[in-house]
């Protein structure tokens, strides 16, 4: 387990702040590819990462990488994964399947012969015993994708995206990802400037998800400390490990080092803001108010702005301009 391929997908333009977050997190140089960074790492890598990364979307171990022709070539390459050192029979998994100029004439069917060759696989080692499948809560997910010609197989190790933290249980029209919020914030620079103080204000909040993540990142709290991963149910899973883990994150927590703050038009989504920013562990690290921003005060004479503002389903929400 010292020797995996890591794949974390992104949001498309955030792989090179991707890579600058994944060297941070493992001390590993990763490689920015299209939409994610590749790089070797351990099991502990993986779980460092879906603890402390911002800005990625999953935490992916490649099993497997073929050329392919027919959906009988896909059957052979997951049949040839050893995934009875992942999980059980007991356990569920789900296959997803995605395509960039595939020949193949279905992903459907593509997806049933990689899920065959699974509980195949699973039949011959435990006698006759699968495991089931389960489209929306399965312990396991299984992300395919084809080229032209190339078939890469991955088991996921965070369950779900880890853009869901775990805090943001009010939300308003249209939410901002945790991750595109966190994506803008190291853009701006601002995830160094807070050392040196610098204030960051979001004029149109919403329900605080830029202010939250920018608190979190000035309180040094990791992104993924409330919140539970895929790879809990695997099988190398050491629960002592993972304690030490969080431990060492806990530890990590400081004060605030620099102010951040928040206000939104609508009262009601002010309101939601403080829940969530309780919920994430940084009430006391962010100050949010209610108010058209263009009539009243900044809350400091200088620092970072930055800002999601009202439109498509959020058009409605508006102040006097």
């Amino acid at each position: 387990m010292n020797q995996l391929q890591l794949f974390l997908p992104c949001a498309a333009g955030v792989e090179a702040l991707l890579a600058t977050e994944v060297q941070r997190v493992t001390g590993i140089e990763g490689k920015a590819w299209r939409a994610g960074v590749q790089l070797q790492a351990s099991w502990r890598d993986a779980l460092q990462l879906n603890l402390h990364s911002r800005l990625a979307q999953r935490v992916l171990i490649e099993l497997q990488h073929n050329q392919y022709r027919s959906e009988q070539d896909l059957y052979n390459a997951a049949a040839n994964v050893a995934w009875e050192i992942w999980f059980t029979p007991k356990q569920t998994f789900k296959v997803e399947i995605t395509a960039q100029h595939s020949p193949l004439q279905s992903l459907n069917f593509a997806a049933l012969k990689i899920k065959d060759a699974i509980a195949d696989r699973f039949r011959a080692k435990f006698d006759d015993v699968r495991p089931s499948v389960d489209t929306r809560w399965p312990d396991v997910r299984v992300y395919v994708h084809l080229t032209t010609d190339n078939v890469t197989i991955y088991i996921d190790t965070s369950g779900e995206p880890l853009f869901k933290r775990g805090w943001r249980e009010d939300k308003g029209d249209a939410p901002l990802k945790e991750t595109l919020a966190a994506a803008m914030i190291a853009a701006s620079g601002w995830d160094q400037l807070c050392k040196d103080g610098v204030p960051l204000y979001d004029p149109c909040c919403g329900s605080g998800t830029i202010a939250i993540e920018a608190a979190q990142i000035a309180c040094n709290i990791a992104p993924g400390i409330n919140r539970r991963f895929a790879f809990q149910k695997y099988l190398p899973f050491q629960a002592h490990v993972w304690d030490g883990l969080l431990d060492q994150a806990e530890a990590a927590i400081t004060e605030s080092t620099a102010p951040v703050f928040g206000s939104d038009v609508s009262f009601r989504m002010v309101d939601f803001a403080e829940r969530n920013a309780e919920r994430a562990g940084v009430a006391n690290a962010v100050e949010f108010r209610g108010g058209d921003a263009l009539q009243r005060m900044p809350p400091a004479p200088s620092g970072v702005m930055l800002v999601n503002p009202p439109y498509g389903e959020r058009i409605d929400v508006a102040g006097v301009a």
